[in-house]
């Protein structure tokens, strides 16, 4: 069988490109079927979700929900004030002992002055009062609704108080009757006006407070009483702490610390009321702070740390949770069956790998091959043959007949393996084996 000749370089190349072909897809489609481990996917390990409610003052939806007592002032009575006065005798009053309401009663006349109510059997305090204290003179109970104020001695009183403490400025003698209704006896100068700033007895009863709780995205501050937290987590820790962290103009403080129950109570309010304070203590630039509410969910291999933040945005409360998941990947080990047809691409390169081998063979260049491409300036090929006329000279190689050929300025002639300087009536021939 004839086999096809194939430059020995070439086909040397196309053999080894073939046999690296062939050990790379072997080596992939061995690999293929091997058993390996790859990522599956994620795996919930970990989450802490929640819930929110809003204790709200006023709202028209919700479950009302008692929230304690409030005080409320009920009105008992409302007095009738008439005033008189016992005075120094003076032609002011015509050489009258008493007077009987006036508008004003002058000072250095008035000896006791004596309020007159429409209600009988009535407690009554009496203060000396000025913008840097408050004294208590006396306290009793009224008879026939008549409370008698001795003038002369308040206000000798007031001018000791005045030389103790300094304070040099004209009181106000302010009866309180029952605890909430208010008589202002003034002195301005040299006379001395009454004023009712308050004519009703009334007493403090409490009145049940309820609220609105609710469920909703976000809260009006104006609204909000105390904020509910009802956190999750999934599955169950072997223990879940809690902590509320106040941060203010990148100063973070810790306001309370606990252990997670079925909701925690957030007094807003008083949390922005702290933070302020502590703005006020620490000259901070005044701004909303933010609330968080920091968790740590222990369990046997692991501790998970979400949190919630707590925002306010242009009056109403936000709530949103961050970090509250951990995910873990999750690995398989498969096992691929052989895909047959990636054995095409062992099966096609080996069977031309073996035609290359057994039906082909290499050829390599001639030595007039090598010499025609070094010296092809030199060499001239020519289809027919050296003459058999002249007298042929052979030479021993290839670099004498160059000699010859410079020597001789002549070319050098080719023709199959041959080569020979023709020089008139000698050959100089030199023939390849």
């Amino acid at each position: 069988m004839i086999k096809v000749k194939i430059n020995k370089n070439l086909r040397i190349g196309l053999i080894s490109l073939l046999i690296l072909f062939i050990a790379i897809a072997s080596y992939f489609d061995y690999e293929s079927t091997v058993p390996h481990i790859v990522l599956a996917g994620y795996q919930l390990k970990s989450e802490m979700t929640f819930t929110s409610q809003g204790l709200l003052k006023i709202y028209p939806v919700g479950e009302s929900k008692f929230i304690g007592y409030t005080n409320v002032s009920k009105p008992l009575a409302y007095l009738g004030l008439s005033t008189y006065a016992y005075v120094i005798n003076s032609i002011l009053y015509n050489n009258a002992s008493v007077v009987y309401n006036q508008t004003y009663y002058f000072l250095k006349l008035t000896k006791i002055m004596f309020l007159k109510f429409n209600v009988s059997n009535l407690n009554y305090k009496i203060y000396i009062t000025t913008p840097y204290y408050s004294k208590l003179i006396t306290q009793n109970l009224t008879h026939y609704g008549i409370i008698p104020i001795n003038i002369t001695s308040i206000y000798n009183l007031y001018r000791i108080l005045e030389n103790e403490t300094e304070v040099y400025v004209e009181p106000t003698i302010n009866v309180i009757i029952n605890g909430s209704a208010v008589v202002s006896l003034n002195i301005n100068g040299d006379v001395i006006s009454v004023d009712f700033i308050k004519n009703t007895i009334t007493s403090v009863v409490e009145k049940p407070s309820y609220g609105k709780l609710i469920s909703l995205e976000e809260y009006p501050m104006s609204q909000l009483m105390v904020l509910y937290i009802y956190p999750n987590f999934y599955p169950n820790p072997l223990s879940e702490n809690y902590s509320i962290l106040l941060s203010v103009d990148n100063f973070n403080f810790t306001v309370e610390k606990g252990s997670s129950q079925n909701y925690i109570p957030l007094n807003i309010s008083q949390l922005y009321s702290i933070a302020k304070n502590f703005t006020y203590t620490y000259n901070l630039t005044p701004t909303t702070p933010i609330i968080y509410l920091n968790f740590t969910a222990r369990y046997p291999n692991f501790t998970f740390r979400p949190f919630i933040e707590i925002v306010d945005n242009n009056g109403m409360i936000q709530v949103q949770a961050s970090n509250n998941s951990i995910i873990s990947p999750v690995y398989k080990t498969i096992d691929d069956p052989i895909n047959y047809l990636n054995l095409m691409y062992i099966i096609l390169p080996s069977a031309i790998l073996v035609y290359l081998l057994l039906f082909s063979q290499s050829i390599s260049k001639t030595p007039l091959d090598i010499i025609m491409k070094k010296y092809r300036k030199l060499i001239v090929s020519v289809n027919d043959p050296s003459p058999h006329e002249k007298k042929i000279i052979r030479v021993n190689n290839f670099g004498d007949l160059l000699k010859l050929s410079q020597i001789l300025a002549k070319p050098i002639l080719a023709k199959e393996n041959k080569l020979w300087v023709d020089n008139e009536n000698l050959i100089y021939i030199y023939e390849l084996t």
